[in-house]
């Protein structure tokens, strides 16, 4: 999984558009950062954006030709046209924790479930993540394949138009989204947990001693 992830301390919207070409999009009251596959480079060379992500086949691959691409677009929500977007996810998500290639298809992981279990001092508090979902970007096959076992809440809330699929088939981001949702993973929208409160403390004082000598 790519180690970019995005959190934001406010709702956050998933939306999608299937056509001309799938897109989907994690939309806030006023930005939208909006995921579109992209099967070569010279699809992703064409059709550039702010920023673009490429992911191997496997790890032991060294041809990243034939590689899926993303492209990813962080803009104000003003200037895109939601009109042929519809609601992937029935509740607001927290954020993501970044996208994954399995068999060739692109998921983007999102954080449906997550609770404040710490406060590490005043403005630094710690959420842990209680459930996730995995959306493809270039395959609709995998829509709509919920796992009730893994989210407590699920059931009524998905309404009767997210009807279930044969349950024999698995969504292939099963197993990760059962590690992902055990409660052990967790996240700060104020600080980076991989910063001990030591080195946190020298890099604000560092800050303050460089600030005052301006």
């Amino acid at each position: 999984m790519s180690q970019a992830a995005f959190f934001l301390n406010m709702s956050i919207r998933v939306l999608i558009r299937d056509y001309p070409s799938r897109v989907i999009a994690l939309v806030t009251a006023s930005h939208a950062l909006i995921f579109r596959h992209s099967p070569s480079t010279a699809d992703a060379i064409q059709n550039s954006s702010l920023a673009s992500i490429q992911f191997a086949q496997s790890r032991t691959s060294i041809d990243f030709q034939g590689a899926p691409r993303c492209m990813v677009e962080f803009t104000a929500l003003n200037s895109l046209d939601t009109s042929d977007y519809r609601s992937l996810n029935p509740l607001p998500v927290h954020g993501t924790l970044g996208l994954i290639t399995i068999n060739n298809d692109v998921f983007i992981c999102v954080v449906t479930g997550a609770s404040k279990v710490a406060s590490v001092r005043p403005g630094e508090t710690v959420e842990r993540i209680f459930g996730v979902e995995f959306y493809c970007l270039n395959s609709s096959e995998h829509d709509n394949i919920l796992s009730d076992d893994l989210n407590p809440h699920a059931g009524d809330i998905y309404g009767p138009n997210l009807s279930r699929r044969d349950p024999t088939i698995e969504h292939p981001c099963a197993e990760l989204q059962k590690l992902l949702s055990n409660g052990s993973f967790y996240y700060s929208t104020d600080f980076d947990l991989t910063n001990r409160l030591q080195d946190r403390q020298d890099t604000i004082s560092f800050l303050a001693e460089a600030l005052t000598n301006i």
